[in-house]
Order: C-alpha cells, then structure tokens, then sequence
C-alpha cells in the first residue's frame, strides 16, 4: 500500500475494463477486513451501528464519510467529521477523487483502495468476508478462549442457523451476537435485541409481533412488533429463559411456520429473520422440569455457543482494561498494584462489573493516574491476596514491553513522523512524545531510539 496519489486517469481505465473495487480496512486491535463494492456502490464509513463499514476508531465521527463507486472512478465525501479524512497527509475538503493504491486514513483507520479482476460474481453484501478472526468489534480476543469462540462466530456469520448464546450475566453474550450478525449475509440490515426478562407477559405478544388497532384497550393504532422491525435481518432473544409458557408456545408456532399474526389480525405475515437468543439460565435443566419447552428449544438450538466468563479468559483483562481508557478519551495510566489486583480479581461480573469499576476509579481518581485506592473496595480486597510485588513489577514490564515495540513500529513505519505515527496510534502528538520521552526515544528532529 502507498501513500502516494496515483494517476487516475490510469485507474479509470482499469476499472472500465474490469470495474471491480475492493477496500482493504486496517483498524487498530481488528482483523483485516475486504469491503466488495459493486458499481454503483455507496459506502458510509463511521461509528454509527447501520454503516456499511463501522470502525471502533474513537476519533472517526459517527458518520464520518462516504465513499461512491460510479464503476469507473471512486470519490470519498468528508461528512464535515470532527477530526477529518486523509488522503495520505492530504485532508479531504469537501470531496476528493482517489486512486488505486491510496490509503484513506480515518482517525487511526486506513483503509486502501485496491483494483482486481473479478474471478466471478461478486458478493452483494458488503460485510467483512476474510481476514483471520483475532477480534471483532467490541470484542477483545487475546485470551486462547475467546479467540476459539470468535473462529466459531466467523464460520457461523454467513449461516441461517438459529444460535443459542450460553454465558453467564456481563460476560458479553450479546456482543457475541452482534458479531454473528456483522459476519452474516445479513449484515446491512437491521439488528434488533430484546431482553425477554424485562418483557412483563401481559405485553409480550404485543412487542414480539405487533397489533392491529383496536387490538385492546390503548391500542390505537396499528403497531409494527420486533419481528416486523427487523425483517431481513437478526432478532436477538436475549434471556429467552424467562418467557412465560404462553409466549413459549406463540414463539415456536412463529419459528415454525415462519410467519406472525399481530394480536387482534387474522393475515398471516411472512417474516425473513434469523433468531439469535441468549440466556444465563442452565436451560437444559429448565427443559429437564418442564419448564422450557423441549420442542422450542431444539428450534433455538441449531448450535450452542458457550461464552466464557471473564476469569476463565485472564489474558483478555488487561486489553479490555486499555480498550476501556482509550474509549474515555482521557490519558489515564493504572499504577503497578493496580494492574496486579485486576489481574487478580474473578469478576464475578464479568465485562460489566470491569467497565464498572473502571467508570469508578477514574471518577475518583480525578487525574491521570488510578491508584488503588480508586478501586472498589470489592475489587481491592478481591484481588490483593493474588496480587504479589513481584507479579505486578513483572506484568508491567511486560504491558510497557509490548508498548514500547508498538510505538516504535509505528515510528519505522512513518519514517519517524511524530504526527503520522500519533495518528496512526490513535493518540494526541503531545501523548506519543511523552511516551517516547518515558520509553527513552529521542523527541528531536534526530531520529531512532535514544
């Protein structure tokens, strides 16, 4: 890849001999992902849930620009983000034609521009379809544990298959489902989650499958229900264990004979939707006592994913931990026994409780740095007793190791231009030279470490 605009008018030749456009995006902690953009295609680049291409990048704008492929040029639209699109060290003002080669550069995204011939039809879709699964968004996969569970998401995404998510409360099974969803054909249509556990019975039937007006006292107007809402793409049943017998038997008919009937209608109404469903509950037990009917769980069941709970994946903590803090926007840093109580605690509840104590201790912390004292107390007490000197000193080595070879990649690859290279980490100039000062690079004009 190259930073350097090429001629266009060479690549509009390419491309009206063989219009085939693919974009290769390169997002730090992600998998490389290929984007297939047919002639014609419009391509929305962001934060937001519903893009064609959603970055986890903190310094991308929720929507932050649009790329259009006419089948012979491709033009990328600036949609006045905050921090701005690059073409190479180039800002975007406006719109901007590009050409094959380019790398665009959102944030610390780049995201290059690469011509081939097309070896048959092309995918309509413009969901990720290669790359190895390491991560996915909101997903943090270092831990052998959850790199095992995302390989099966991937090999799961582009099927049909009904997937029963088992995991206990916090561990992130409905982040698991929205993985599925982002790697399935269905990815650019809409994903819709409901907690069956706050769904009180009386209203169940009516926010499943919608009303008719005059349906019941109230009702008056017609009511499109979830299973309407995200037609053609992914209902995600969250705690299905905690549906009355009634909703159980309405849900399996609906599964069954894939059509609904909104309550107080007699049309039957055909649905395109794959149901996900998710539940902390050992419902294999529950179907045991009769409490969840059997018939309905093996039509939620097509394969069980098992999550794991946090303690069982201790190598995912720490990442989790940094991904949190950069999501802050402050630059925080956790002092030695801090790192080697986290490491220490079981999480009883799981991502939740993490994200939780960190939202804690930065409040209380006030500055930049989080001592102990800014844990929970739950958390301090948890995780002393496993928490020894000597473990800390060697975890922080390891953590400013693995940081100081990033940064220094980052420099080699950017010819040791601070500003490049900031971007390209996804931190403030000001922040990468205190981190080269504290790792003993030089922060002069001369280059190469200290």
């Amino acid at each position: 890849m190259s930073d350097r605009s090429t001629d266009t008018s060479e690549f509009d030749r390419t491309l009206a001999d063989d219009p085939s456009l693919k974009l290769l995006v390169e997002e730090p902690g992600r998998p490389p992902r290929v984007i297939h953009v047919p002639a014609g295609g419009r391509v929305r680049i962001g934060r937001a849930e519903d893009l064609e291409v959603t970055l986890d990048d903190t310094r991308a704008s929720r929507v932050h620009a649009l790329l259009i492929f006419d089948g012979r040029s491709v033009v990328v639209h600036d949609l006045e983000s905050s921090n701005g699109s690059f073409v190479g060290t180039r800002r975007i003002e406006g719109h901007s034609k590009i050409g094959r080669g380019d790398v665009l550069y959102i944030g610390s995204t780049r995201i290059a521009i690469v011509v081939t011939k097309a070896a048959g039809p092309r995918p309509e879709t413009h969901g990720p379809v290669v790359g190895p699964v390491a991560s996915g968004r909101d997903v943090v996969a270092v831990d052998p544990a959850t790199v095992a569970l995302l390989v099966q998401v991937r090999r799961l995404g582009p099927s049909d298959m009904p997937v029963l998510i088992l995991g206990e409360s916090g561990s992130g099974k409905e982040v698991v489902a929205r993985a599925l969803h982002r790697y399935s054909l269905r990815a650019s249509a809409p994903f819709i989650a409901i907690n069956c556990g706050t769904l009180p019975d009386s209203i169940a039937e009516s926010e499943l499958f919608g009303h008719e007006r005059g349906a019941f006292t109230g009702a008056d107007a017609r009511k499109m229900g979830l299973f309407d809402a995200a037609a053609g793409g992914t209902l995600l049943l969250d705690e299905v264990g905690e549906l009355s017998p009634s909703s159980q038997t309405r849900l399996l008919r609906v599964l069954q004979d894939r059509v609904i009937t909104r309550v107080g209608g007699v049309e039957p109404i055909p649905v395109d939707v794959r149901v996900l469903s998710a539940t902390n509950r050992d419902i294999v037990a529950d179907v045991a006592s009769g409490r969840f009917r059997e018939d309905l769980y093996f039509r939620l069941n097509g394969v069980t994913l098992a999550v794991p709970p946090l303690r069982s994946r201790p190598r995912d903590i720490m990442p989790i931990v940094e991904r949190f803090l950069g999501e802050s926007g402050r630059d925080v840093r956790l002092a030695e026994n801090v790192v080697a109580v986290m490491q220490g605690y079981r999480w009883p509840g799981n991502v939740r409780e993490l994200r939780n104590a960190l939202e804690c201790a930065m409040a209380l912390s006030g500055g930049d740095e989080i001592r102990l004292e800014h844990l929970p107390a739950s958390v301090r007490n948890g995780g002393a007793s496993q928490a020894s000197p000597e473990a800390a000193s060697a975890l922080r080595g390891q953590l400013d190791d693995v940081e100081r070879r990033t940064i220094l990649a980052a420099l080699e690859s950017t010819k040791w231009n601070q500003s490049k290279a900031a971007r390209e980490l996804g931190i403030s100039r000001r922040t990468l030279i205190y981190k080269m000062a504290r790792h003993g690079f030089r922060t002069g004009s001369t280059k190469g470490p200290g």
